[in-house]
């Protein structure tokens, strides 16, 4: 039997599954649309409807994951914070990462098992069935828990643990969610897909965009001040119902599941989990993703803010700025901005991290739409992957350096870390939609892979990403969530005391201090373990060129009008950002 050969999912030479049984000439498409299982007739406009929805949950479960930090004014003292156990204080945010990681796995199983449509309807009901973390949070732990002290980690361990045991329905149901877009995606013409794969970022961009944008304009106090933040993450919870109900109503089955007796091959192109799991152009394309993951995540996490915000630069500039604005002992406990992220006495710089994020994520939309068109491009992948990854790092690197050394109290320092932050988002940002249109373009692609490779990709990324974060998190020995604020508040004290000595006309005399044998910087990150933070962070990120050399060039390209492969083999220049030139666009 003659037919096009081309890579499998194990990378092996192979007839390609989607024209067996087929000829060679104008009846190939035709072949190919009836071998592929999933080929029930939905319109484009329906396959954008429940795209839609889809996507629209996973943004509501982004701004519920980053929401919840910014809320922890409301509601540590129910459920107590940690103050001496680095690797605890981050559990709320590296279980979500771990179940996010799970749950991408369990993806394509469940797909199997159910098939889409009710896969879909499974995840968004797991997310409202969250809906008691907010009330194990909203309620003191000693109330909800009769007797109830806090443990030795300095929290009410019943409550935390069911703050994160429903916490974690979020998190499973939200990250499958984005998974199965892909399948729909993959439903709709070869021309369109980038466009959506590229789309699909405002999910998690948006979400955190918008979840923090807010909280730069000082508004953490009066939120956290009162129940708001209750009807805020419940309505969340709300919408993310009505979604469910949407679905079940207007949602159309993309994957039918496997029935007794059908045979596999039939059903799907001789595509099977296994396989997929086995293939090492899988894991290749995994590995990429869990550096990219920490490139973009761990940058926004309560380790490398802690590393940041309490190097000695910034101890400076808390002291300072309580001294400038008359705070005393008790005003600066009042007035203490404490969250699972990080503390920041007097409130002075309580927006920045906030911006820091918005910067980061912001920098998407601009890669949106000046870089991310590449991915309907013909030009060859791996160059344009080496060009966005460094310049992303090198940025960040410069971001990281200039609030490290600098500090939020000097104003330039201040505004290249927001700027340098902005650019390596952009870079950072653009890689993701090129990146996950890699298996939408495999010349051995079809719904169902796509839908199961997808999960495994960000489930093994995720699952990788949680172990660097918990990793890194032990490393940082100093936890500082408490006792960096009273450092900070025992040093401002200690030189108001001293007026004329260490202060003069309202400026701290460092030098004074410094002569006088107080060691300021011992109290800040200024150790080994930041430092190591900081060097482990980039060199897992500079990993990353070694799996997207092994890709190849060969598995990365375009069907044509008749059916057959054609890779991708126009060499880019990097002078060249015109993307959207139709010379050079996916016909």
């Amino acid at each position: 039997m003659k037919g096009k050969k081309s890579m499998d999912i194990k990378g092996e030479k192979q007839i390609h599954p989607s024209v067996t049984q087929t000829t060679i000439g104008a009846t190939k498409q035709t072949q190919v649309q009836k071998s592929d299982s999933s080929s029930v007739s939905i319109s484009q406009k329906r396959l954008v409807l429940m795209w839609s929805l889809i996507l629209l949950g996973y943004f509501l479960f982004v701004v519920q994951w980053y929401s919840i930090s910014n809320f922890a004014g409301g509601y540590t003292q129910n459920i107590g914070s940690v103050h001496n156990n680095p690797a605890l204080a981050a559990m709320p945010n590296w279980t979500i990462t771990l179940m996010r990681g799970i749950g991408s796995i369990l993806a394509g199983w469940l797909l199997a098992k159910v098939g889409h449509r009710y896969a879909v309807i499974t995840v968004l009901s797991l997310m409202v069935a969250a809906f008691p973390f907010i009330i194990f949070a909203s309620v003191p732990g000693n109330e909800l828990f009769p007797g109830a002290e806090y443990n030795s980690d300095g929290v009410y361990a019943g409550s935390f643990a069911f703050f994160l045991i429903f916490r974690l329905f979020l998190a499973i149901g939200g990250t499958t969610l984005i998974t199965y877009t892909n399948s729909v995606i993959a439903k709709m013409p070869t021309k369109d897909r980038p466009k959506f794969m590229t789309i699909n970022q405002f999910g998690f961009n948006g979400g955190a965009f918008f979840a923090n944008i807010f909280f730069c304009f000082g508004i953490s106090q009066v939120i956290n001040g009162t129940d708001a933040w209750i009807y805020i993450l419940s309505a969340f919870v709300v919408l993310i119902a009505v979604i469910l109900v949407l679905y079940f109503l207007w949602g159309k089955e993309v994957i039918p599941r496997a029935t007794k007796g059908q045979n596999q091959t039939t059903l799907s192109s001789d595509v099977s989990y296994g396989k997929v799991f086995k293939s090492s152009y899988t894991w290749k394309l995994a590995t990429i993703f869990i550096i990219w993951l920490v490139s973009v995540v761990f940058i926004n996490s309560s380790t490398m803010r802690n590393v940041i915000e309490q190097s000695p630069a910034n101890l400076k500039a808390l002291v300072e700025w309580n001294i400038a604005n008359g705070k005393t002992a008790t005003s600066m406990a009042n007035s203490t901005l404490s969250t699972s992220s990080s503390v920041v006495v007097g409130g002075g710089y309580d927006w920045v991290w906030p911006a820091f994020i918005c910067c980061f994520v912001a920098g998407f939309f601009v890669g949106l739409v000046f870089i991310s068109p590449y991915s309907k491009t013909i030009f060859k992948r791996k160059k344009f992957f080496h060009t966005m990854f460094a310049l992303g790092f090198v940025l960040a690197a410069i971001s990281i350096m200039c609030g490290y050394f600098g500090g939020y109290g000097n104003g330039a320092a201040l505004a290249f870390m927001l700027i340098f932050i902005f650019f390596s988002g952009t870079f950072l940002w653009a890689v993701q939609p090129v990146l996950l249109s890699v298996y939408q373009q495999a010349p051995w692609s079809s719904p169902k892979y796509a839908g199961i490779v997808s999960g495994l990709i960000w489930g093994i990324g995720y699952v990788g990403y949680t172990i660097v974060e918990l990793l890194l998190s032990v490393i940082f020995s100093y936890a500082g969530t408490n006792s960096f604020a009273a450092d900070v508040t025992n040093l401002t004290t200690q030189i108001t005391s001293n007026n004329g000595t260490y202060l003069t006309n309202g400026v701290v005399n460092w030098t004074a201090i410094d002569e006088a044998g107080i060691a300021y910087k011992t109290l800040a990150s200024d150790y080994a373990g930041s430092i190591v933070v900081l060097v482990f962070f980039f060199v897992v990120c500079g990993l990353v060129f070694i799996p997207i050399q092994l890709l190849k060039s060969a598995d990365m390209g375009t069907k044509d009008a008749n059916g057959n492969f054609v890779p991708f083999s126009k060499e880019w220049n990097f002078l060249n950002w015109k993307f959207k030139d139709p010379a050079v666009m996916i016909k």
